[in-house]
């Protein structure tokens, strides 16, 4: 029983089938018991009312037939027996002398050894017996006079009105049943569907999420939405692809995991490594990958202690968002207040590389704010959510453009309010990048006059909490 129940728990049949199935049982086996119940009620109470009908009759039958007995007078009994059996249920009634001779007769009756029943001497009995056309009790009792068994009476009345009306009872009960069942299944499976429909969800999500090789390893025991469920969360912290506020988004419109996005407003943030090439020339593979680790992790605290949200890394540059996916009015502040940060933790590991007699990394960073479009893009089978538009563009190419240790800014990222007063910027003029028709005027930040303005030093003690390096 244990394994059944665990082999439907862990079934891939959807809940809410399991519960209108689990619902059904239950009135099903309810209905049953209560049907079981009635029908046991009305078999003994009519079979109750049979008895005191039956006994009724053939006592009243042995009294009135006791002096025409001991007459034998059978035209009086005759009359008698046809007066009496006029009763729809009687379909038989007959009287024996005490010599167990037949006197009076009409409709039907079982052959017993009627002399026997009158030597018993018993008070009223019953006989139940059948035929193949004939369902039937005889009740029966001593003709007496003035104490003298003089003869024996019996009546015989019919069972079938009775098993016909609790065959009727059965069936309305069955009926009712069925249909009990059927309208449970009708009511509670929309209803259920509805209950368990943000699970779907979860589980539409998952199964955008759980494509070809970001499965989890271990999966749960069960088939059915929850076990998808827990699947596509394990496949969440298995795979760490996504960053929390762009998981947030996600999950919270699980109707919208499809191709397409919307515009918004917010800023974002380039940083890639200065001569990169010439690095990766004189390193390993894994070591050009332990380098960049040691920074990115640092960078990605840093991006969400300012409540900037990592896009993606692409080689050795980190795109990171501010004001998407979650709306910012401070974006621009906090994107420089990030970049000025960033630069701060590359000096204060390039030192700890310096002692350590490792190579160091400097990093320039470019900054750009206004429209773009946020949302997934891809194909069907795979999809990101990313921003794209010029701001995207001109911010990657500011980047290229920056001196190395720098923050370049764009007039847009400026226009913010109170950002110039604790930037303290300084225009390069116009500058034409590549790929653009128009002119750029980029600003520089002076980083030290940001620090004594700012409280940097709070976001650095968040990246490191321990004033040390990892």
């Amino acid at each position: 029983m244990a394994s059944l129940k665990t082999r439907f728990e862990n079934s891939s049949l959807p809940i809410a089938l399991k519960w209108t199935v689990v619902i059904a049982c239950f009135i099903s086996l309810s209905m049953g018991f209560l049907s079981w119940f009635l029908i046991n009620q009305q078999n003994d109470f009519h079979q109750q009312q049979n008895h005191v009908l039956g006994r009724s009759l053939v006592n009243q039958l042995a009294r009135a037939a006791s002096e025409p007995v001991l007459a034998q007078d059978d035209l009086a009994l005759s009359i008698l027996v046809q007066q009496e059996g006029k009763e729809q249920l009687i379909i038989g009634m007959q009287i024996f002398d005490k010599g167990a001779k037949l006197r009076a007769n009409t409709g039907i009756s079982a052959i017993w050894d009627i002399r026997r029943l009158i030597e018993q001497k018993s008070s009223p009995r019953q006989l139940v017996w059948q035929t193949p056309n004939t369902r039937a009790i005889t009740y029966y009792s001593l003709i007496k006079y003035q104490g003298t068994t003089t003869g024996l009476a019996l009546v015989t009345i019919d069972r079938k009105p009775l098993e016909t009306q609790l065959n009727d009872i059965t069936n309305a009960l069955i009926s009712t049943t069925l249909g009990l069942v059927i309208v449970s299944i009708l009511i509670v499976f929309p209803l259920t569907y509805r209950l368990f429909s943000p699970i779907q969800q979860l589980v539409d999500v998952g199964n955008t999420i759980n494509k070809e090789g970001t499965k989890p390893n271990k999966q749960s025991e069960r088939k059915d939405e929850i076990g998808r469920v827990l699947d596509s969360f394990h496949s969440l912290a298995f795979s760490q692809f996504l960053s929390p506020s762009i998981a947030k988004q996600v999950l919270s419109e699980p109707r919208g995991t499809q191709l397409g996005g919307k515009t918004m407003h917010g800023s974002v943030l380039f940083c890639d490594v200065v001569g990169f090439t010439e690095i990766s020339e004189n390193l390993s593979p894994e070591e050009v990958g332990g380098l960049l680790n040691q920074y990115f992790k640092y960078f990605s605290v840093a991006a969400q202690s300012c409540q900037g949200t990592v896009d993606k890394f692409i080689g050795d540059c980190v795109m990171i968002l501010f004001g998407v996916p979650e709306s910012d009015q401070q974006h621009g502040i906090h994107a420089v207040t990030c970049g000025v940060l960033i630069q701060k933790i590359a000096n204060k590991i390039n030192l700890q590389r310096e002692r350590d007699g490792l190579a160091v990394v400097q990093f320039r960073i470019g900054i750009n704010s206004g429209d773009m479009l946020a949302g997934n893009l891809g194909s069907e089978d795979r999809m990101q959510y990313t921003v794209v538009g010029d701001v995207v563009n001109l911010t990657a190419r500011l980047c290229d453009i920056c001196e190395p240790g720098e923050v370049l800014v764009t007039q847009e990222t400026l226009e913010q309010r109170g950002l110039r007063a604790i930037t303290q910027p300084h225009s390069l003029g116009a500058i034409q990048v590549k790929g653009r028709k128009k002119s750029v005027f980029p600003h520089f930040i002076d980083m030290d006059h940001f620090i004594r303005q700012s409280d940097i030093d709070i976001y650095l003690e968040q990246v490191f909490p321990n004033g040390e390096i990892a």
